[in-house]
């Protein structure tokens, strides 16, 4: 199956370019829009492999909005293309954890490395990691449930769950002994586990309650099973009466 890649670009020269190239490189055009509401609306009708996305562009969100949009049911690889080289937009891009930031004007040779460097590094990871479809309920119960990692089945004791954290386009589950990757949503995940058992502490955390340690209220820093989590202002409060701290 062909490589899919939406492009979403508001100014035709780039949009141009970024066309000629993926066609060079022989992966599938799946359309160019230049505005948050049409690329939502190719993102929910078939989604990409790969989206080379600008910052500012037309419509109701821009291209870092329309990213968290995407990623909260979809994991698609983002690679933001902008010509803004301010620090709060560097800072806003990053967290939503694109795997490439090219400035404008960039040369073929530069966007092409950015493409190809992120199609290898999918294709390296995809065997190791659990697909969306493989995730049934049967793979869960209140007390465990299964990674799939290659050929194998792996039976994960829920209470033995550390933290869970996102990472870009998968989701990273954490035991006191193993790291398990998974290509699922961590949104997605969360909402087959024990919600009276997790809670959010941060945009990219979620954390065992029974497993935490103690809390640096001074410097924001939970401990869980001897690792520093984050905690953030806008999850402090709802953590802490969770523990029933406050």
């Amino acid at each position: 199956m062909s490589f899919k890649i939406l492009i979403v670009e508001d100014q035709a020269l780039y949009a141009d370019q970024l066309e000629m190239l993926i066609d060079k490189l022989g992966y599938a055009h799946l359309a160019t829009v230049d505005n948050s509401t049409d690329a939502l609306m190719v993102v929910n009708r078939q989604a990409p492999d790969l989206i080379l996305m600008d910052i500012h562009i037309r419509g109701t969100h821009d291209g870092i909005e329309l990213a968290d949009l995407i990623h909260q049911d979809k994991l698609v690889p983002i690679i933001f293309i902008t010509s803004l080289q301010d620090d709060l937009t560097f800072a806003r891009a990053s967290r939503t954890q694109p795997v490439h930031f090219l400035l404008k004007p960039f040369s073929n040779i530069q966007l092409q490395r950015a493409i190809e460097l992120t199609v290898s590094k999918l294709h390296e990871t995809e065997p190791a990691s659990t697909k969306m479809e493989e995730w049934e309920n049967d793979f869960f119960s209140d007390e465990h449930f299964f990674i799939k990692t290659r050929q194998r089945l792996e039976k994960v004791a829920i209470n033995e769950v550390l933290y869970i954290e996102s990472d870009g386009h998968y989701t990273q589950v954490h035991t006191a002994h193993k790291k398990f990757l998974v290509r699922l949503s961590t949104t997605k995940l969360i909402q087959k586990l024990p919600e009276t058992l997790f809670i959010q502490t941060h945009r990219s955390f979620y954390v065992n309650t029974q497993k935490v340690q103690s809390v640096d209220l001074e410097e924001s820093i939970i401990l869980v099973g001897g690792q520093s989590i984050p905690l953030s202002k806008r999850n402090k409060d709802d953590f802490l009466k969770r523990l029933n701290w406050i």
